[in-house]
């Protein structure tokens, strides 16, 4: 039966390949832009009170899916990215700054994009296109690992997961000092840098460079809006004065346009508050107009990442291309909850030993600010918690497409789609297909579906009621099937033990059902305890907050 479900889904793309193919003439450009750390709600089309014309004009132009989902942090959803397979299939299990002792030199554990998997770069780059990456790689490290040897033609990347935004080459936290390399080759970066701005920069003199007119691939990885929050100067009073009014409020306002828009059901209800953060109310004056500095500076650097985009589609527009250029845009995870202080090896003291955050510098060179979870919350609104976490808040993401060769324009989407579901949709785009094997030996099949029954409104849906989604993340546990969810998350964050909710009308996951539902809780653990025996889960340790 799954072998026959798996073939009618192949000849159906297939067919669509070759119809578009024909229509179009050509492949299509692909632009895949990824936001890093950015919440559910922050920008305008999903319902934020951001100003992100230029990502909203991508969203009215093309399509908004609403059930998208990604890895709880960084490396791992990259890792999903670039495979088309689950993290711990892929190398990413943990993130390699929180592998634990019995973790390392596992299968799946290993810290980098493992051989198990190939890059769709390399498949693109082999199926014709040129390839470009500018911005967070997070994949590996080691020359054998950068994006050089992954199959991008030309790369501009940061190796690690975060840093300052400026041109001091900062670490972002203790012993985690950032390394850029061009093409492969050690480098920095230049006076004047700031890193949104110059990872488009590059993006848009490796388009320009190219001689020919075969299609490219340009993959712009930004590092925004990760901690710590920096601005350009002219950036740093945008939304000065926007936020006083607290988060808890900024919620409700959040909550009202997602349901205005049709981003979210009216029978949503808001997550329910982290109980160890303090309401707006209970802060005092003095702590309240650092929280709302937090947000103001958070809200630029979204703000400046859209005018970047929109520069970025200006010039394909100008340069005759952005016709033939298919946009993708989400963030890699939910935002980020934990303040600068939480980072391994690195307290207080240390943040304050070795930063200048006087409240007068905030936002500039040599502060370390975050977020913070009061506002990880509002920008993650409906849902619950935040990166980090296999909640809804952590692991859903907005996801705007945009371009050829889409069959629709302005709609909203609830299809039930993952971060996986790229590299095949990709591949299926350029007419090519992901190998059984290679010189390194035989690779993993990709457990993501193409998108592409999609985009060319030949689907509603491309996955069958009873398939699964799930994930493992520091111990903690999630499997989504149809409508219901399950979740394991350990007290004082979660209950400590399964809880289930029906996602068509409790996106928030305000509401366990476990208890109505037993057969419905059972089936779910039961497709978890598949999953983790399939892709090769190896439990930690240790228990700690991890490494964002």
């Amino acid at each position: 039966m799954m072998l026959r479900r798996q073939s009618f889904l192949l000849a159906t793309v297939l067919a669509l390949v070759c119809s578009l193919a024909v229509a179009a003439n050509d492949r299509p450009n692909i632009l895949l832009i990824v936001v890093d750390d950015m919440g559910y709600s922050d920008i305008g089309a999903f319902g934020g009170e951001i100003e992100t014309p230029n990502i909203d004009t991508l969203a009215d132009a093309g399509i908004k899916m609403t059930n998208f989902y990604v890895g709880p942090t960084c490396s791992p959803t990259r890792s999903m990215l670039m495979s088309g397979n689950d993290n711990h299939v892929a190398g990413l299990g943990n993130m390699n700054e929180a592998l634990t002792p019995n973790q390392v030199g596992q299968p799946g554990y290993e810290g980098y994009l493992n051989d198990r998997v190939v890059s769709v770069a390399s498949l693109l780059k082999d199926a014709g296109y040129h390839t470009y990456m500018a911005g967070k790689w997070h994949l590996g490290e080691e020359p054998e690992h950068d994006p050089s040897a992954k199959g991008f033609e030309k790369s501009f990347t940061m190796l690690q997961g975060g840093a300052s935004h400026f041109d001091d080459e900062w670490m972002m936290y203790a012993n985690y000092t950032p390394t850029y390399r061009e093409n492969g080759v050690r480098t920095h970066v230049p006076r004047g840098f700031y890193s949104t701005e110059f990872y488009t920069d590059k993006t848009i003199q490796y388009i320009d460079g190219q001689e020919d007119d075969d299609p490219f691939f340009a993959y712009l990885s930004f590092t925004a809006v990760h901690d710590p929050l920096h601005l350009p100067d002219d950036w740093l009073e945008r939304y000065s004065g926007k936020y006083s009014l607290g988060y808890d409020r900024v919620r409700d306002q959040r909550l009202s346009r997602m349901k205005e828009i049709g981003i979210v059901p009216d029978s949503t209800v808001l997550g329910p508050w982290l109980a160890m953060v303090p309401t707006w109310a209970d802060l005092s004056a003095e702590q309240q107009q650092s929280e709302a500095r937090k947000m103001e500076l958070y809200a630029a650097m979204v703000a400046n990442i859209d005018f970047h985009v929109g520069r970025l589609v200006e010039h394909l527009k100008q340069a005759g291309k952005l016709d033939n250029t298919l946009i993708i845009f989400f963030s890699d995870n939910g935002a980020n909850g934990a303040e600068m202080d939480m980072y391994p090896e690195t307290d207080e003291a240390w943040v304050a030993r070795n930063s200048d955050n006087r409240f007068s510098n905030w936002g500039r060179r040599g502060s370390r600010i975050a977020q913070g979870p009061g506002w990880a919350q509002a920008s993650s609104t409906p849902f619950r918690l935040f990166k980090a976490f296999i909640a809804e808040g952590g692991i859903r993401s907005p996801l705007i497409i945009s371009g050829p060769p889409l069959a629709r324009s302005g709609e909203t989407l609830d299809a039930v789609t993952h971060v996986m579901d790229i590299a095949p949709t990709l591949l299926a785009i350029a007419g090519t297909s992901y190998p059984s094997s290679n010189e390194n030996g035989d690779l993993v099949p990709p457990r993501g579906r193409s998108m592409l029954p999609l985009l060319a409104a030949q689907a509603t849906s491309i996955r069958e009621e009873d398939d699964y989604l799930a994930w493992e993340f520091f111990d903690w546990h999630a499997v989504r099937t149809g409508a219901w969810k399950a979740t394991w998350i350990r007290e004082p964050f979660g209950s400590g033990a399964w809880q289930l909710f029906d996602m068509a009308v409790d996106p928030g996951e305000s509401n366990d059902v476990a208890a109505q539902h037993p057969e419905v809780m059972q089936e779910l653990a039961d497709k978890w305890d598949v999953y983790a025996d399939e892709v090769g889960i190896v439990p930690r340790e240790v228990s700690e907050w991890p490494d964002q």
